[in-house]
């Protein structure tokens, strides 16, 4: 297996609802150009060959039917967490598909993620085309990561991207939202990428929640969103924002990404 492509890395349990993730993270694939990695992970060395068989017989019954997709196997061992570094840097991964349902045991993992993580859930086709990006853009430095993400599908997918911006009382926070709206404004336009702005009704804190639960009045079929910037001590009681939200987005596909990392970029 070559290392030089940049892959797409669809995690691979072999549940019912591996099928959903596949078939996303090959949507993914082709809009993007870039290389299909069907991934699994193995605790013990007893489970290695029959895991390998698996995925072996996964990759080829993909293409088989993707004959014009780049589409490799990979092996890991031990746990997602323990392998983030080595999936960026040994096998050029930018972005790991999972399940929805997933998101339990993933966090750990996505903290120490220099590249996104997308969630999804089902296979209804107008949430596999993509081109309706819904951005919640809050006063947070943090807010303005989700940029590069926007911009890709913009350009690979002609997507629209919607600056869902957040409702401030507060003048320091309003000001800080207004500079991260301009700032999207002016990246998104230097590429030419469609986006309008649609006011919130919320907080900063709670704008990612208003854009989930709006999603189907914009007619959006992702979310971008960035993850928490520090982990407080109530977030360790009552769990993450980002797990919450994204244990209720159904079926939207939503995009994470760390903002305690400096994000890896794609090749074009």
């Amino acid at each position: 297996m070559t290392h030089s492509e940049q892959k797409i890395i669809v995690i691979c349990d072999f549940s019912e609802r591996m099928k959903e993730v596949i078939i996303h993270g090959a949507r993914m694939a082709d809009m993007l150009k870039k290389e299909l990695c069907l991934t699994a992970i193995y605790k013990e060395k007893a489970q290695k060959n029959e895991i390998q068989d698996k995925i072996i017989q996964t990759t080829r019954n993909l293409k088989s039917n993707l004959p014009q997709l780049s589409i490799s196997w990979l092996l890991l061992q031990k746990s997602l967490r323990d392998n983030m570094q080595k999936l960026v840097d040994e096998y050029n991964g930018v972005l790991v598909v999972l399940h929805q349902t997933d998101i339990h045991w993933v966090l750990k993992a996505f903290q120490q993620s220099s590249i996104a993580f997308l969630f999804v859930n089902g296979e209804l086709p107008r949430f596999l085309s993509y081109k309706n990006v819904l951005v919640p853009v809050d006063y947070r430095k943090a807010s303005k990561e989700t940029s590069l993400w926007a911009s890709y599908l913009g350009r690979f997918n002609r997507s629209q991207v919607q600056l869902i911006y957040a409702h401030e009382t507060n003048n320091e926070d309003a000001g800080r939202l207004m500079k991260n709206l301009e700032f999207f404004k002016k990246f998104l336009s230097s590429l030419n990428v469609r986006h309008h702005e649609i006011a919130g009704k919320s907080s900063s804190w709670g704008i990612c929640n208003e854009t989930l639960e709006r999603a189907e009045e914009w007619l959006g079929d992702m979310m971008i969103f960035s993850g928490s910037s520090s982990i407080t001590l109530l977030d360790l009681m009552i769990g993450l924002p980002e797990k919450r939200i994204i244990k209720k987005a159904g079926n939207l596909s939503v995009m994470l990404i760390n903002p305690r990392k400096d994000i890896c970029m794609m090749c074009d």
